[in-house]
């Protein structure tokens, strides 16, 4: 072990890069959210932000895609509201515009 790394100062790679050790950093990182007066996260509370963060944009799509078929359907095309989910209306729709003549 090298005196650098007993005292936790800049060590350089082979890549000529200057990094810290582990502990330097984690107790940087600690002194920085101090500084923000905000706690740290715990592993499973960022997991799950970052999993609904990414969820939110197709969730979201879904919902406007079943009020478009909805508004559509019934107020647009003044038929039935309880057609509208039924899978034999869509089927008999994409006949009628796909089908042969």
């Amino acid at each position: 072990m090298s005196m650098a790394d007993e005292r936790g100062e800049l060590i350089e790679t082979d890549f000529g890069k200057q990094t810290e050790d582990k502990s330097r950093l984690s107790r940087r990182q600690s002194e920085a959210s101090e500084k923000n007066g905000k706690p740290r996260r715990s592993t499973a509370a960022g997991m799950t932000l970052r999993i609904v963060r990414r969820c939110i944009v197709p969730l979201i799509m879904i919902v406007m895609l079943a009020a478009g078929l909805y508004i559509g359907y019934t107020v647009i095309g003044n038929g039935p509201a309880e057609d509208v989910f039924h899978w034999s209306t869509w089927q008999h729709l994409y006949d009628l515009v796909f089908g042969e003549s």
